[in-house]
């Protein structure tokens, strides 16, 4: 699981003005090259894409394809020419039918605690997972996350949508590994320790 923080732990500004996170996924991407770097050697193992199908409905998928198709050869975009590439499944706690129009995109085909043990269990590389918070409690109730990695901004909300707010009974993260960057980001890999009330 991979998510944009806030210093203060926010995913989302309660202001919609507040610009918090130091790259707003546009064009413009002002991480320093090292960031930039690591950031695509995360994704270079990945061969699935699990995700919220309210990310999808905001738009990962389509802003992604722009990007890789506007940057078509630039090292620092290959991560988004992954999200083409990988395979993209898609959960709702809604049944969901249909066909998805993305190519290689699907709906999970059971739920998500047994559709993630059976993708483990099979052949591919890494999995990541992008959401909000609601499908990180989700994950995290499901005990079905190996790491969660946090892209820490140099920036405080104050008030905002906080990233564990779902999670039921709290949960113990156990600090593996910890890097600074010079556009002031501090990535935090955690993996689960379980729970704080079980």
């Amino acid at each position: 699981m991979q998510m944009q923080t806030s210093a203060d732990g926010h995913v989302e500004a309660a202001d919609p003005a507040v610009q918090w996170q130091v790259w707003d996924w546009g064009q413009n991407w002002p991480w320093d090259d090292e960031l930039k770097r690591d950031f695509n050697e995360t994704f270079r193992a990945v061969d699935r894409i699990l995700l919220s199908r309210k990310m999808v409905e905001e738009g990962y998928i389509d802003h992604w394809t722009r990007i890789a198709e506007s940057h078509p050869d630039e090292p620092d975009f290959a991560f988004a020419r992954k999200v083409g590439d990988a395979e993209k499944i898609v959960f709702s706690t809604a049944r969901e039918g249909g066909h998805l129009r993305w190519p290689r995109t699907r709906w999970a085909a059971a739920g998500l605690a047994a559709t993630i043990a059976r993708l483990k269990a099979g052949p591919g590389a890494d999995m990541i997972a992008f959401g909000g918070t609601g499908f990180v409690a989700a994950l995290a109730g499901a005990g079905v996350v190996d790491e969660y990695q946090l892209y820490v901004n140099p920036t405080a909300v104050g008030r905002g949508e906080s990233l564990f707010r779902s999670v039921a009974g709290g949960l113990r993260l156990t600090l593996v590994r910890s890097k600074s960057y010079a556009c002031g980001i501090v990535v935090n890999t955690y993996t689960s320790a379980g729970q704080v009330n079980p």
